[in-house]
């Protein structure tokens, strides 16, 4: 049975996971202290919390909640990035961060209910935001409507300069 403390970082890190959509795995054995504060400076611009955990309580609480599949995720130190939205910011600066450093290693994530490995987290990373995945979404919805208001624009103008020649043919 855990003793008190452990409970209570149990409870804790349960009501951590429970809310949220997004959570990445990165492992960071031997991560110098400055680039391990670079990091989370980085994570707490696209991030909700940043976690160190106890792989043990770790286990306990994904059990607690219904997930079995995270034991490959959870080897050595591990730093957990949780967040509610935006997966593909989340992933891009956990993968721009790993890049060119052994000692940091993004193993993956458990994301709407799925847990996936590194390699789709990559994948992840290469999409552009929600923001512009819906700015592009409107200007495709809206260039049809832009190109009708622009042909009736069109032929109101060729109305009124027929219009126009009409007049000055009587006028003459």
């Amino acid at each position: 049975m855990p003793s008190l403390a452990k409970e209570l970082m149990l409870q804790e890190l349960l009501r951590t996971l429970e809310s949220k959509n997004y959570i990445f795995f990165a492992r960071y054995q031997g991560l110098p202290a400055t680039e391990f504060v670079e990091l989370r400076r980085k994570l707490d611009k696209v991030v909700d919390r940043t976690v160190v955990v106890k792989n043990t309580l770790t286990r306990l609480a994904f059990k607690q909640l219904g997930v079995k599949d995270i034991n490959g995720l959870l080897k050595g130190s591990v730093l957990l990035a949780i967040g509610k939205k935006d997966p593909q910011n989340i992933s891009r600066v956990l993968v721009d961060f790993a890049k060119g450093r052994e000692n940091f290693q993004l193993d993956g994530a458990f994301l709407e209910g799925q847990v996936f490995l590194a390699q789709y987290l990559q994948s992840l990373a290469n999409l552009p935001s929600r923001e512009v995945l819906l700015a592009t979404v409107v200007n495709r919805m809206n260039a049809p409507i832009s190109g009708f208001v622009n042909v009736l624009g069109q032929l109101m103008r060729s109305l009124v300069t027929v219009l126009d020649q009409v007049q000055k043919k009587k006028s003459n």
